[in-house]
């Protein structure tokens, strides 16, 4: 393990909207909500480690959170496109997410008794693990048929 990696989570219910039913920038527009004041949040600690292979950057790391036992995560992007980053998930849980700024993805979510799709609007980015040891990403995600809900997920790396 060479990285120490504190993680922030932020998740509010978009109330009654769909992206399904509504274009992202719209719902941007629409937004009412302080993803910071209420919903809820998930803060943890662990490690991991980074490495720079190429152009690739990848950080990796055992989940610790309950349920998630056996499930291991990558976080990775080409260190000339910090603003597109993948998350994969293997192991006990199993899933991709697709983070572009400005863009919507459709990505799939293994619960180990199915899958599913997930639609991921990523409304920004903020890579700056190579040069400040932190990415916050803000996105919506949607199951179809659910309501939205926005995410705040920060990390903060710190190579030991």
């Amino acid at each position: 393990m060479n990285a120490k990696i504190k993680i922030k989570t932020t998740q509010t219910e978009y109330k009654g909207k769909s992206i399904f039913e509504h274009a992202a920038d719209e719902l941007m527009i629409q937004e009412t909500f302080d993803p910071w004041d209420g919903g809820d949040v998930i803060e943890t600690s662990l490690y991991g480690d980074i490495s720079i292979k190429g152009y690739t950057y990848s950080l990796k790391y055992e989940e610790s959170a309950e349920g998630l036992d056996g499930t291991y995560t990558e976080l990775k992007f080409d260190i000339n496109r910090p603003k597109e980053v993948s998350l994969v998930r293997t192991g006990a849980l199993e899933s991709f997410m697709y983070f572009e700024e400005g863009k919507r993805h459709v990505c799939v979510y293994n619960t180990g008794i199915m899958p599913f799709e997930i639609c991921i609007y990523a409304k920004a980015v903020d890579n700056k693990l190579l040069t400040d040891g932190y990415i916050e990403i803000t996105y919506l995600i949607e199951i179809k048929g659910a309501c939205a809900q926005k995410t705040v997920l920060k990390m903060e790396v710190e190579k030991l």
